[in-house]
């Protein structure tokens, strides 16, 4: 291994560390919410960083990384209404939808997180709000 290398190596887990610690609790809040359990959140989140460790092909995204979340904790999560609703929302809506309405984020640091202008994010929770309601209708 050259001394580049080397250094590319480094900086790039430098990177990823600093990312893993700047999304590690949103991304555990958001599967925590979902999987209504610490433990397989947790599984969750490390197996989602884990994941983008080793696809190093591609830049980090806290925009791609949320929606992936809560994809994959609606891939484990047991079935109920509200899960079910929330299968049928595109993945960044229902993704902002739970930062701003259920853990209460800012609308600003939603769309900030979900890379949207904070106009358009507020347009996607109204269509998102609404999509939900008319599934959950009995």
């Amino acid at each position: 291994m050259t001394a580049t290398h080397r250094d590319a190596v480094g900086t790039s887990l430098i990177a990823f560390e600093r990312f893993v610690r700047i999304n590690h609790v949103t991304v555990f809040r958001l599967a925590a919410c979902l999987l209504g359990d610490a433990e397989k959140a947790e599984d969750v989140v490390e197996d989602l960083f884990v994941e983008l460790w080793c696809r190093k092909d591609r830049a980090l995204s806290t925009a791609e990384l949320l929606p992936a979340a809560v994809d994959r904790c609606l891939d484990r999560a047991t079935t109920s209404p509200l899960h079910d609703a929330l299968r049928r929302v595109g993945s960044p809506e229902r993704t902002g939808w739970l930062l701003h309405d259920v853990l209460n984020f800012p609308a600003a640091r939603t769309a900030e997180l979900l890379a949207r202008t904070e106009p358009g994010f507020g347009l996607d929770l109204d269509r998102t709000r609404v999509a939900l309601s008319t599934f959950l209708k009995p």
